[in-house]
């Protein structure tokens, strides 16, 4: 005849043999194999049958008896049938082959390996040379907020990916001022989060911005804010990223620029406190 419903995988299942007992000593016995409840063995205690959930119960492997044994009785089961099939799927046998492509989930789906980074200039790095490339110096001016990698690099003042093939968000934001209020101002500056693969001994990329400010009456002490932000697509292990600018003050021959920590050291806005230089990474793939 036909065969109504879904096909068992295996077409037959042994029972295993009598279990031998004896030796086992107060109120519990254990099964060397799983059963679905009391009638699913037959326990003889000196050879007289026990009644099922009268004389004992079973939860798994584990077999509850109204009374006790001693080591001197004889004690075995015979099996009547095994627990072959369980509700809760055991950890981590669940693939993602079995799931369906289109999930709803209700509530907050958390994910264990999640990957962010960001870190904040808390102090003015300041003193440099008009017209010099530098680095933003989080190590020495700044605090790592996040980190799950504990990936930062504090000798290079840099971030590596994790992967080498993630999809990454990276977000960056500078602001940067002139040292010398009212005799120095700002007519140019530039910046760039860049990405290396050898330790910044080249540059493999980087996103980067320019400022030019052409009118020298706008304020004492001009300043400028950088902020950029990207997707960047891994390609290789050890990619490491940092934060790095440039600035030209003008109106003194000793003039140099700093990298701003808060709104505060901007002369224009002495009332307010917030962080305004920063390096935030999130891998999202």
């Amino acid at each position: 005849m036909g065969y109504v419903g879904n096909q068992s995988t295996n077409a037959y299942s042994s029972l295993p043999a009598k279990q031998d007992l004896t030796g086992a000593t107060g109120t519990t016995l254990t099964l060397s194999h799983a059963v679905a409840g009391p009638e699913s063995i037959d326990l003889f205690i000196n050879n007289v049958r026990q009644e099922p959930t009268t004389a004992y119960s079973v939860s798994d492997t584990t077999v509850t008896l109204t009374g006790s044994v001693v080591a001197t009785d004889d004690i075995y089961v015979v099996y009547n049938g095994l627990a072959l099939q369980t509700i809760v799927p055991p950890d981590g046998s669940v693939t993602s082959a079995k799931l369906d492509t289109n999930i709803e989930v209700s509530g907050i789906l958390t994910e264990p390996n999640k990957e962010y980074f960001q870190v904040d200039l808390t102090t003015t790095q300041s003193g440099i040379v008009d017209g010099a490339h530098a680095v933003v110096d989080f190590n020495t001016n700044g605090t790592v907020k996040y980190d799950t990698k504990s990936n930062f690099d504090a000798s290079t003042n840099s971030y590596e990916l994790d992967s080498s093939d993630g999809v990454y968000w990276v977000e960056y934001s500078l602001a940067i001022t002139s040292d010398t209020a009212g005799t120095a101002e700002l007519i140019t500056s530039t910046s760039a989060a860049e990405f290396s693969t050898d330790n910044f001994s080249s540059i493999n990329s980087r996103i980067s911005e320019f400022t030019r400010s052409l009118n020298a009456a706008d304020a004492l002490e001009v300043s400028h804010h950088h902020k950029r932000s990207t997707i960047f697509k891994a390609t290789s292990s050890g990619t490491k990223i940092r934060l790095k600018a440039s600035c030209n003050p003008v109106g003194n021959a000793a003039s140099t620029y700093r990298f701003a920590h808060n709104i505060s050291t901007q002369s224009s806005f002495t009332n307010f406190d917030g962080t305004v230089t920063s390096l935030s990474v999130v891998r999202i793939a």
